[in-house]
């Protein structure tokens, strides 16, 4: 699938580069978030390089699913990756911060650390892994879909069989923690396995469930809001070193457009994504969200600085006070 943009608008290329096209894998639809904040950074990429820089787009995990398209940027057999942050923990475990529960009290907490200096200094950490951090993206806060019953304390929870990340420790001792067997699956086989029984609940943003028709197999969705995931974007170090400044500085202002389309669509299409859920059957309840930090944080909160120290985690601290003053 390969798009190109309207050239017509302001452009600060001027067409005085070469063409260049570059290929993106995701694992999200056309549709989704992800889709619409794609084809976002494909139109800003083709307005700001007057039509030199266009993309072919492999979504729907065409390529292959999220791990595999990860290591495939990293030996130079696609451009570019978009995928959830904790795909990456395998590279560097810092990035399992964001698995901490309610590190954020919503999602413009965290998109002032995202958008930080120190939030570059997240993304350019998988420099030494071959991979050059574009911009986070929106993934959204998480919340909890079964096929038992509402969720409205974490004893709840209990004897649950979940789908995690695989290769993400951190979702599995979450889960583990509040007695919920663990199952490690690639996002696209999840509709699937909970069809056939292999697991009973799954956690993701509303625009997530959503677009992946969860709510077609799952009757419960219980807004536990526990965790925010952002989105990585990444491209091959060594291409993105071979770019000419303007185009590196062109990818890097498309990929935050795109970044910020995907924030855009998540935030204004949730309450209509609920309210078409719930007119197809779907039961939502809200949660009070203290006893779940209560129960859900500390461990994990724990576990991450014993494994990764206390840095990272004291810096977007160090962010969060800064903007509240």
């Amino acid at each position: 699938m390969v798009f190109s943009a309207d050239a017509s608008g302001d452009s600060i290329a001027a067409g005085s580069h070469e063409k260049r096209t570059f290929s993106i894998g995701f694992e999200g639809s056309m549709a989704s978030s992800q889709g619409v904040g794609v084809q976002e950074m494909v139109r800003v990429a083709g307005q700001l390089s007057a039509g030199s820089l266009t993309f072919e787009l492999y979504p729907d995990a065409q390529l292959a699913n999220g791990p595999k398209m990860l290591g495939l940027v990293q030996r130079g057999e696609l451009d570019i990756f978009l995928g959830g942050a904790g795909y990456f923990a395998a590279l560097d475990g810092r990035i399992n911060v964001f698995d901490i529960p309610y590190l954020f009290e919503n999602v413009e907490q965290a998109y002032g650390v995202m958008d930080s200096a120190f939030g570059r200094e997240m993304l350019d950490a998988f420099g030494e892994h071959g991979l050059k951090g574009l911009a986070f993206w929106e993934n959204g806060i998480r919340s909890f879909t079964n096929n038992i019953g509402p969720i409205n304390h974490p004893d709840d929870f209990n004897g649950l069989k979940i789908r995690t990340m695989p290769g993400n420790q951190v979702h599995e001792a979450l889960w583990q923690g509040v007695g919920i067997e663990t199952t490690a699956l690639p996002s696209g086989a999840i509709y699937a396995a909970i069809q056939d029984g292999t697991i009973n609940s799954q956690e993701h943003p509303i625009s997530v469930i959503y677009a992946r028709k969860f709510y077609e197999v799952q009757p419960w969705l219980s807004l536990t809001r526990h965790m925010y995931g952002p989105l990585i974007q990444v491209m091959n170090q060594q291409l993105f070193n071979s770019l000419s400044k303007l185009q590196q500085d062109i990818l890097l202002r498309a990929s935050f457009a795109g970044a910020v389309a995907t924030r855009t669509f998540s935030n204004q299409n949730e309450a209509r994504f609920l309210d078409e859920m719930k007119s197809s059957g779907l039961q939502v309840n809200e949660v009070d969200p203290q006893p779940f930090r209560e129960r859900m944080r500390p461990a994990i909160e724990q576990d991450f600085i014993a494994k990764n120290g206390g840095e990272w985690l004291e810096k977007i601290n160090a962010v969060l006070s800064a903007t509240h003053r």
